[in-house]
């Protein structure tokens, strides 16, 4: 059946966001590769819209006499389930990889929140630091030392 190549290409695709996230945690989050993964995200979102159009027209042309108005990846895996039970297996695939990206997802949300609060403190380190240098800065003394005993 032809849904069944689109739902398993939806579930692939999940499954690449997934580790993305989780090669980005491990690769320690520098910010090259914080842009590596935005742009990789952003070509997997697009293939995710023409795969989920896709799947809708599938499904509209295995059950024309069914009125489908999927408008995301969660309806139509939904319907699908509903309309065709053998196709349930697959349907479970995409909905784990879903909830699997989900999770990472938050995983890279609490990272970057972890380094956002390393930096903050370092900043302040830094700061702290450059107040206690002017402490021992010297005085500018712009004559020679007879100019300034005659004045």
């Amino acid at each position: 059946m032809a849904m069944s190549g689109k739902i398993a290409a939806l579930t692939e695709a999940y499954q690449r966001l997934s580790l993305a996230n989780q090669k980005f945690i491990d690769q320690g989050g520098s910010i090259e590769a914080f842009k590596n993964l935005i742009e990789q995200r952003d070509l997997v979102m697009e293939d995710l819209t023409v795969l989920t159009q896709e799947l809708v027209t599938a499904m509209e042309h295995s059950f024309p006499d069914h009125p489908f108005s999927c408008n995301s990846v969660a309806e139509a895996v939904r319907t699908i389930s509903v309309l065709a039970p053998e196709l349930e297996g697959h349907c479970n695939k995409v909905r784990s990889a879903l909830k699997e990206l989900i999770d990472s997802d938050k995983a890279v949300e609490k990272y970057i929140a972890g380094l956002k609060d390393e930096i903050k403190n370092e900043i302040g380190r830094v700061r702290q630091g450059s107040r206690g240098l002017k402490g021992y800065r010297q005085n500018q003394n712009y004559g020679s030392c007879f100019i300034n005993k005659v004045k």
